[in-house]
């Protein structure tokens, strides 16, 4: 066990794993990766395929127009820069937002952007002209294969492996 001598030197960089699959990540060594719409960013902290949990760093560019959208799952959402409003209000830096599943939106982006910390339970999809889930389906995979491609994911544990076929019967 290291001494509180030797702990106050340890570099802190780098984002890792441990063995028994806790983790550190330092976001601020991750580059953003672009969302799935034009003008969105993230950072993927942390992924949980059992229950569809993902929780990343997100950022918008100031003004992006953000289509409706339908959330499978609850959003969680501590909004740590600008902020955005919906029709009821606006949720400001400092403010903390739950949006619950089986809900379409549209958030307004303003002036200063956004820029929050979000635990998604679920995935998230655009709506179609029915009224009803189209469109990509952005989920964990969708997520993790996203920062992957972006050099983004060394962090988190990758897909299972393939199972292997089982015999037609």
């Amino acid at each position: 066990m290291a001494t509180s001598v030797e702990q106050a030197t340890l570099k802190n960089t780098g984002s890792f794993r441990l063995p028994d699959g806790s983790g550190v990540v330092r976001p601020d060594e991750l580059p953003w990766t672009p969302w799935a719409l034009p003008g969105t960013y993230f950072k993927l902290l942390s992924i949980n395929r059992r229950t569809g949990m993902w929780a990343c760093a997100m950022k918008i560019d100031p003004n992006t127009h953000t289509d409706v959208h339908y959330h499978f799952g609850d959003a969680h959402i501590y909004v740590t820069g600008g902020g955005y409003s919906y029709e009821h209000d606006r949720v400001n830096a400092g403010e903390y937002n739950i949006e619950c599943g089986s809900v379409a939106h549209e958030p307004i982006i303003g002036d200063d952007g956004l820029e929050n910390f979000v635990v998604f339970y679920g995935g998230i999809s655009g709506i179609g002209p029915d009224g009803k889930p189209a469109g990509d389906y952005v989920d964990v995979e969708w997520m993790y294969n996203a920062a992957k491609a972006n050099n983004a994911a060394e962090h988190l544990p990758a897909p299972p492996p393939a199972r292997e076929s089982f015999p037609a019967h």
